[in-house]
């Protein structure tokens, strides 16, 4: 299916085998993880860390890139499989689903796990250094797809863009969780 290439913040090392745990029971082996940018502005380091991943898939002329942030968790053994089973033939991002509800709404909220098109990478390379990478999206009005229920969230714990310990599954009803 192609590599997960996983952002991963070295700063944070107990993300490394709790994420290596949830990759072994979805069966995934094929991986890559990338030491994330850092700069002095976290928004900026975040839209670089995952430009950076995007910029290869274009240089290397792979087909799509598969990307993950290190505070990843799938949300049932069979997460991974069914996340694959949904993906569109076509489409610009496919996404794990949305931190905005309801997803309807085709609003891009959280790159815990997402694939991004070839035909995409120029677009997406567009947006602005100092923009939230995930919801200019937004701006772009892509062919986004969204996996319903979602079979992967955002682990709770440090977030770096909040500056404190977040949870942004507490918004979420359990009819939008894949088990």
């Amino acid at each position: 299916m192609g590599t997960i290439n996983v952002i991963y913040d070295s700063r944070h090392p107990e993300r490394y085998e709790v994420l290596l745990k949830e990759f072994e029971t979805q069966g995934i082996t094929d991986y890559k993880f990338w030491d994330c940018i850092i700069m002095p502005n976290v928004v900026e380091s975040i839209n670089a860390s995952h430009k950076m991943i995007v910029r290869d898939a274009k240089e290397k002329g792979l087909d799509e890139v598969i990307i993950a942030e290190d505070d990843l968790m799938f949300t049932s053994p069979n997460s991974w499989k069914y996340f694959l089973s949904q993906k569109p033939s076509s489409y610009d991002l496919y996404l794990w689903g949305s931190y905005i509800l309801p997803i309807s709404n085709n609003m891009v909220c959280g790159f815990q796990l997402y694939f991004v098109s070839s035909k995409f990478y120029d677009k997406y390379l567009s947006i602005k250094d100092d923009a939230h990478v995930d919801t200019e999206m937004d701006t772009l009005k892509g062919d986004y797809h969204f996996c319903y229920p979602f079979p992967a969230l955002q682990r709770k714990g440090f977030s770096a863009n909040n500056k404190m310990v977040s949870d942004y599954n507490i918004i979420l009803k359990e009819e939008d969780i894949y088990k």
